[in-house]
């Protein structure tokens, strides 16, 4: 019988893993004896990760990835974050009033960005990975690809740069710019209205990207470009329609993906995505029915490879899911959703421009796609269940903040969930735990959660706009929902008198690279901004970021201090944002301090915030 852990078998070795809440404990076990330094070396992080973050997929670098998760999720908690304006290098031959970004004669309001973003592992450590980016600014295509790992870091201490369009920054990472843009595309008229990559598994080749791009023109084509020839692209396909506006449009992650196209007002068309072919006609082309006035789609994702959701408005039924495929694909929907059970000409008013699938392993998904949000005109986001017969099982509503639309959200791989308003630049954090604990209360007999049959109706609002702070609720939120400002404001143009509409920003496309990336991408009018979760005092951050650190935990407090400038604001680019916490009744504005300084020193709360 055993007498000790060190005599457990693995089997009860790992139940007992299951129950250790932090890393810096999983080592003390480990350093307890030989026996089981070996198991947590070999099973014991693996355990720990798959136990505490069953959503988020990582490469079998489980160690490293028991720190950076650990380190992510506190970050979240805290609000540990860096955020920074990123732009292409403004080219030799460019004027300066010419630069990326900038609005074109008679234009009163900068672009619309629409993002993407992807990464990959490519060699057997956690931190060698390739992040690609793209997003469309205006009639131009801007890419950034971006190489990490040992391999990476030993280039920038033999070399310097080397290329026009390639640079070492200060995490020794290696970044390639592309801006595509062809000369008979003006802003305006041909802005991109969809950008997609395709992932590593998509493509043929590894050393080149796939981009999909479809344009206000009606133009839906995929150009690729070459990781060796900085600069280059070339057309690849041109997806066939009937000319129509392209809105939106969403690629399915199947390895042979699916394109979903919104066109024109009520046109979805369906492509099979095949490399190498010059021209694509559609598989399928749904015309959605409607009998409301002025109805239009507005959004489509794929909830997995072969569900495709609709988002639609203003109507009844905004939400609408289709079975697609490569052999069949229903003109009629397999299921609709209403948003709201109020009266039919209060239904009209609502439309839904946002859907988001929740991870598939999120703690009640059973399956890919059971589990997606919506948010729109009325500011509610919603969880809907495919399994469930009620329109929605769940909802998020910010008490503050109540009235702005929803234009685009953000699943997260930490219980968490992104929403960016239509006003003020405002990113809003939402957390799902609550939700889903919930939904995780099932009933066999049903095949659904018992939780949903019994889900009470949404908390009341507000009865007109400005009145959120007066709510007597929370709205059944916790302290972890908070919403951060990300009015940016254009140091390049110091002589221009800054418009209010700058700051009124909406916060118009969201993406992460991965579910376990520390990167997310936000855009606002004009700007894309680049949000990267984690403390700049922390001598212990996530690996990829962990070049530099060394000597700064071996060194005094101030110079110390003088490290972290070097090391996470050498440029001076770094923004200082303004957030609050979703509470019911007044809030308080907290602002971030520059890279180097403290804030106030408050319990929970990263180094740099203060109240303003």
């Amino acid at each position: 019988m055993p007498t000790s852990l060190q005599d457990l078998p693995p089997e009860l070795l790992a139940q007992v893993v299951s129950y250790i809440g932090t890393v810096q404990a999983l080592l003390s076990l480990a350093l307890s004896c030989k026996k089981l330094h070996n198991y947590v070396q070999i099973d014991g992080y693996r355990a720990f990760v798959q136990n505490h973050y069953p959503s988020i997929p990582t490469a079998p670098f489980w160690k490293d990835a028991a720190h950076a998760l650990t380190n992510l999720s506190r970050a979240w908690d805290r609000k540990s974050l860096v955020a920074r304006c990123i732009r292409p290098p403004r080219l030799a031959d460019e004027p300066r009033h010419q630069g990326h970004g900038r609005r074109a004669r008679g234009q009163t309001m900068g672009y619309q960005p629409v993002i993407d973003s992807y990464q990959t592992w490519t060699g057997s450590h956690w931190t060698s990975r390739r992040e690609v980016v793209a997003w469309g600014a205006g009639a131009e295509l801007v890419l950034r690809v971006k190489w990490m790992g040992p391999v990476i870091e030993e280039q920038q201490r033999a070399t310097h740069e080397h290329a026009d369009m390639t640079e070492f920054d200060q995490h020794h990472h290696k970044s390639r710019w592309w801006r595509i843009k062809d000369t008979a595309h003006r802003d305006g008229p041909d802005d991109i209205t969809a950008v997609m990559l395709l992932r590593d598994t998509q493509q043929p080749a590894c050393r080149s990207e796939y981009i999909i791009t479809g344009r206000a023109n009606g133009e839906l084509d995929m150009i690729t470009i070459d990781h060796d020839t900085p600069g280059s692209w070339k057309r690849e396909t041109r997806f066939l329609h009937q000319g129509q506006s392209v809105r939106f449009a969403s690629l399915s992650s199947a390895a042979e993906p699916l394109l979903a196209a919104c066109l024109g007002d009520r046109t979805i068309a369906i492509y099979l995505v095949t490399v190498g072919k010059d021209c694509i006609e559609p598989l399928k082309t749904i015309e959605l029915d409607s009998s409301e006035r002025n109805c239009r789609s507005w959004s489509t994702v794929f909830l997995r490879p072969d569900r495709l959701a609709v988002g639609l408005g203003p109507c009844t039924k905004p939400i609408r899911v289709f079975g697609v495929g490569s052999n069949a694909t229903s003109s009629q929907p397999i299921r609709t959703f209403f948003v709201d059970q109020g009266s039919k000409e209060d239904a009209r008013k609502w439309t839904i421009y946002s859907l988001a699938p929740l991870p598939r392993s999120s703690g009640a998904c059973r399956s890919e796609g059971d589990l997606f949000l919506s948010g729109g005109y009325d500011g509610i986001i919603r969880l809907h269940d495919l399994r469930s017969p009620r329109s929605y099982v769940s909802t998020f509503i910010d008490p503050v903040d109540t009235f702005s639309a929803v234009y685009s959200l953000l699943p997260l791989g930490c219980g968490r969930f992104l929403a960016g308003s239509a006003n003020h630049s405002l990113l809003k954090v939402f957390s799902t735990r609550t939700a889903l604990e919930k939904l995780c209360q099932c009933d066999s007999s049903l095949g659904y959660p018992a939780e949903l049959v019994t889900c009470e109706e949404p908390p009341e609002r507000p009865s007109k706009p400005g009145a959120g702070t007066s709510i007597s609720k929370n709205c059944g939120r916790t302290p972890c929902d908070w919403n951060i400002f990300l009015a940016h404001k254009d140091h390049d143009a110091k002589r221009v008198p800054r418009r209010a509409r700058d700051s009124a920003s909406s916060v118009y496309s969201l993406s992460s690279p991965s579910l376990c990336s520390p990167s997310v991408f936000a855009g606002i009018e004009g700007n894309v901004i680049q949000l990267d979760l984690t403390a700049v005092y922390d001598r212990f951050p996530d690996p990829i970021f962990d070049i530099g650190s060394q000597c700064m935990r071996q060194r005094s407090k101030c110079a110390a201090n003088r490290d972290v400038i070097g090391k996470w604001d050498p440029n001076h680019e770094v923004m200082c944002l303004a957030m609050y916490e979703q509470v019911a009744g007044a809030v308080q504005l907290k602002q971030q301090v520059s890279v180097g300084k403290f804030g106030d020193g408050m319990p929970g709360w990263d180094e740099r915030w203060k109240i303003a």
